[in-house]
Parts: C-alpha cells; sequence; structure tokens
C-alpha cells in the first residue's frame, strides 16, 4: 500500500490515530482527495473507534472531540462507528460517496435505550476556500444538543442575529461577518432569553464551525453533561470548499453528501 503524506491528528487528549497507509485506503492522485473530519457529539455515548472499510482510522474519540482533517481518495467508502477497543459497532454506512470536498462527519444522537433521539452519523459539506478578506470570517453553528429546541444564534446581546430556526441534526449554512470578538447567544427560535452565552474571537480570512451539544437539562438526561459550544478553526483543511457564503448546509444522516457545489 503506498505510503500517503497526511495523517489525521487529534484535537484534544487521548485521541489515537493512524495515518491511511496501512489502513486499506488507496492513495489518490492529485486534486481527486476529499478532506474528512470527525466529530464526537453524542453525551451519553463512550469513547468510540471509527472503521473505514474494516479498518480503524480514529481510535479513542470522546464526547467533544473534533479530529483534524484526513486526506483520503475520492470515491465510495463502508463507514462504521464501534464501542472503542471492541467490537461492537453502534452505527453502519456502506457506500458513503466522497467527492473532491471537505466534510465533517457527526456522531451525534443517543444510545441509551428509550432515549429522545437515535445514535447516528451526519455527513455535512464543509467550505473553506480562501476567499474572504483579511477582515472577514466566515463561520457557522451544528445544533447538536437532543433536548434543545429549534434556536436562534446571535451575537452581542442581540444586536444581531446570525442564524434563525436551526434545528436539531441540522446547519445553519456558513455567515460571513467582521473578525472580531463576539459574545454569541444561544436563544430559542422566535426570541427570549438566551439558554446559553460564549465569548468567541473570529480571526480574519479563517472558517469556523461551532458545535451545539450537550443537554440544555443534564439532570433529567441520560448523562450529565452539559450545553456548551465546541467551536473549531477550520481554515488548516485544504481549500477545496466552494465560495458559498450562505445558504444550506444540512447533514444527511448515514447517506451521501449534497451535490451540486459551486465550482471550483
Amino acid at each position: 500500500m503506498t505510503t500517503r503524506r497526511a495523517v489525521l491528528r487529534g484535537i484534544g487528549s487521548g485521541i489515537a490515530v493512524t495515518t491511511v497507509a496501512g489502513s486499506g485506503i488507496a492513495a489518490a492522485e492529485p486534486g481527486e482527495e476529499a478532506g474528512l473530519r470527525v466529530a464526537h457529539a453524542s453525551p451519553d455515548a463512550p469513547a468510540v473507534d471509527v472503521l473505514v472499510d474494516g479498518s480503524a482510522v480514529i481510535e479513542g474519540l470522546a464526547f467533544r472531540d473534533v479530529t483534524d482533517y484526513l486526506e483520503v481518495p475520492t470515491g465510495a467508502y463502508d463507514v462504521a462507528v464501534n464501542v472503542a477497543g471492541t467490537d461492537t459497532t453502534v452505527f453502519e454506512a456502506e457506500d458513503l460517496e466522497l467527492a473532491a470536498e471537505d466534510y465533517t462527519a457527526v456522531a451525534r444522537g443517543e444510545v441509551t435505550a428509550d432515549a429522545d433521539t437515535s445514535f447516528t452519523v451526519s455527513l455535512f459539506e464543509d467550505t473553506n476556500g480562501a476567499n474572504i478578506s483579511d477582515d472577514e470570517a466566515r463561520v457557522r453553528a451544528i445544533h447538536l444538543s437532543p433536548d434543545a429546541p429549534v434556536v436562534d444564534v446571535t451575537v452581542n446581546d442581540g444586536s444581531l442575529t446570525l442564524f434563525e430556526d436551526v434545528s436539531y441534526g441540522e446547519s445553519s449554512g456558513y455567515a460571513v461577518v467582521p473578525a472580531a470578538e463576539y459574545e454569541v447567544e444561544i436563544r430559542p427560535a422566535g426570541g427570549g432569553d438566551p439558554v446559553f452565552e460564549a465569548d468567541v474571537a473570529l480571526e480574519g480570512r479563517s472558517t469556523y464551525t461551532a458545535f451545539a451539544v450537550g443537554y440544555l437539562s443534564p439532570d433529567d438526561e441520560p448523562a450529565d453533561e452539559p450545553f456548551g459550544l465546541v467551536p473549531t478553526q477550520d481554515k488548516g483543511a485544504p481549500p477545496r470548499g466552494g465560495p458559498g457564503r450562505g445558504g444550506p448546509d444540512r447533514g444527511s444522516p448515514g447517506g451521501s453528501p449534497p451535490r451540486g457545489g459551486p465550482s471550483r
């Protein structure tokens, strides 16, 4: 098997990763690669391993962890999620098609019996192109909190609404905003007091994803994992993503990513 230059590096402690060499993933010609990272957003699930075509490429990914991007050849893959260190499979997807784009695969939902949401994996197509100015940032939010309602995302005490009506399991799509420090508020859709606030600094010419994870009412849920934001700076990915500045970017549970993106 040809050794590849790219490796998957975990963000967060305790994540074991492998290179593509030895994983059963063949090498690709330049320009025929996809970028794939994985986020663990299931609050009651243990750490997991991610297998691609039967070989582990990520080991010990814990709740709230997000990996860096792994370079893989374009094509179809069989993906499985196992409880870390075991052969117990909690999710499988066959023939998951990856084009020459960047993607985030999110393990979400709950594994506890009779939980409100089922455990699954959603695939989001990412936009990481460097087509924004030095004083702009591109940002999106992905709603992954099982017990949270549909939400709006505002900043600076509601002076600007970034995103409206973001439902569980969905992405807000991207917005381009001035690079600055913001107080971000998560509110019930249509208004109301914030249920969560956080300070976020956005650098110029950078792309960010804010993953909203955990439970709003952890005392009433299977795991004591309170609601929070996991912001990631995505600009380290190769600039395959198109120049879109918003619009839908919806997850596709266990299925193929959206098609018809902008040309490169």
